[in-house]
């Protein structure tokens, strides 16, 4: 088929339309594309480049874009002295008329008035942000630091508490702000840091931390029960926190409130889980419970097929060919001070042979200083015997540690030991 060409007539009036509408089609694309320009500028180039002229064409490009003058004014903060700090509100202030419901725009904007001394302009726009934003953390968090620096406390730590609540990582800076102020006062410190349980136990973590037993006691002291052991991640520092600084009744005091069951809860001079029965846990999570963890060449566990009264018993399997640094078996026992106790347990042995057999000892837990200690246990082949020591603790003690421990060949560093070791039902009594 041959080709055909339409040929269009059309008048005067109609091209000169015709032109026009291209006109303006043109104009609008190139409008179009220097907006995008502009803001693909502003939301991308790099700040750390320190690049003033290229937020300032940016700006040019796209004139009733906010993002390109909100670049600038981070710019100018950025690279300019601060007493040019006027140029970067006077960019914010434009950004926020071109997008008034924008509340990252309002609060740049409260903080540059803020540094260029317009403090109330600046609580205006940082409650603009808030008010456009109110589950947001930073609004709420620039705004209560504004109020706290114009000594206005009590506005400001609900702001702080909130922002807080939204954003985890805040909370160490609220707890710190609230500390320099009203750390002399502990009402005023506890309203501060807010009435929720979870701010309650990690401020009383925060105070524990930093020494001040009494106020952490006592603002922990202020949840139940229930909030108390239902936060063991707040308790558990605290718990190590008492134990590094040798206040071993406070921590047991604490301990007993989040202790898994019954069978964990501490008694003074009580051991827990004497007699290996109670099938609890034998690690760092049981604090005041038996501390059993096996080493190189020395399997240490429970025997659920040997004991002295009852079922189980804890067995120490030694293959040692060479020395051996220590026995990794203790638990931790709070006591009273200035005070005689007598301490027994049961001792078994099987092929047990060596130069230098394991004993028990009582040592002071916050010097490690021993108190007394048992005769080894004999070698070869034994059945229960009995282990009986005294011991005074000093005035100052509040735990002593119980502990599994072997002395060193008395002539030579190379010191092995073979055979099995089962000690069983610890017990321990004030003295009448």
């Amino acid at each position: 088929m041959p080709d055909q060409v339409m040929h269009l007539r059309a008048s005067v009036p109609a091209k000169l339309s015709m032109l026009l509408v291209l006109s303006l089609a043109f104009l609008a694309s190139w409008f179009v594309v220097r907006w995008y320009i502009g803001n693909t500028i502003a939301e991308h180039f790099a700040l750390e480049e320190n690049r003033l002229e290229t937020a300032r064409m940016a700006v040019s490009l796209a004139p009733k874009d906010p993002l390109p003058y909100w670049r600038l004014g981070n710019l100018i903060e950025k690279e300019l002295p601060p007493d040019q700090i006027v140029q970067s509100v006077a960019a914010y202030e434009k950004a926020v008329s071109l997008a008034p419901h924008d509340y990252r725009f309002w609060m740049s904007l409260g903080q540059a008035l803020e540094q260029a001394g317009e403090t109330e302009k600046a609580e205006k726009a940082l409650r603009e942000a808030v008010r456009l934003a109110p589950a947001y953390a930073y609004p709420r968090w620039h705004l209560g630091n504004l109020l706290i620096r114009m000594d206005r406390y009590t506005e400001a730590f609900p702001e702080l508490q909130r922002a807080s609540q939204a954003n985890g990582e805040l909370q160490s800076q609220l707890f710190n702000l609230a500390w320099q102020i009203y750390k002399d006062d502990f009402e005023a410190l506890k309203t501060a840091i807010g009435d929720t349980p979870d701010a309650r136990a990690q401020f009383s973590r925060y105070l524990f931390d930093r020494r001040r037993f009494d106020e952490g006691q006592r603002l922990w002291n202020t949840l139940t029960e229930t909030e108390k052991r239902t936060r063991r991640y707040a308790a558990d520092p605290i718990i190590a926190a008492l134990l590094a600084n040798k206040r071993f009744h406070q921590a047991a005091d604490v301990w007993n409130e989040v202790a898994p069951g019954a069978p964990y809860r501490v008694v003074r001079d009580r051991l827990v889980d004497r007699g290996f029965e109670d099938n609890v846990a034998h690690g760092p999570d049981a604090v005041f419970g038996w501390q059993v963890q096996s080493q190189n060449q020395v399997q240490i566990g429970i025997d659920a097929g040997v004991g002295h009264e009852g079922q189980r018993s804890l067995r120490l399997f030694f293959q040692v060919r060479s020395r051996l640094d220590g026995i990794n078996v203790s638990q931790l026992v709070p006591l009273s001070p200035n005070k005689e106790y007598d301490f027994e347990c049961y001792v078994r042995t099987e092929r047990l042979e060596s130069g230098s057999t394991p004993y028990v000892a009582i040592v002071d837990a916050a010097d490690e200083a021993v108190l007394s200690n048992s005769a080894p246990a004999p070698d070869g082949n034994n059945n229960w015997q009995r282990v009986a020591i005294s011991f005074k603790t000093g005035a100052k003690t509040e735990a002593v540690r119980v502990k599994i421990l072997r002395d060193s060949c008395a002539e030579s560093a190379v010191c092995p030991i073979f055979g099995t070791v089962w000690y069983d039902d610890f017990d321990l009594k004030p003295r009448k």
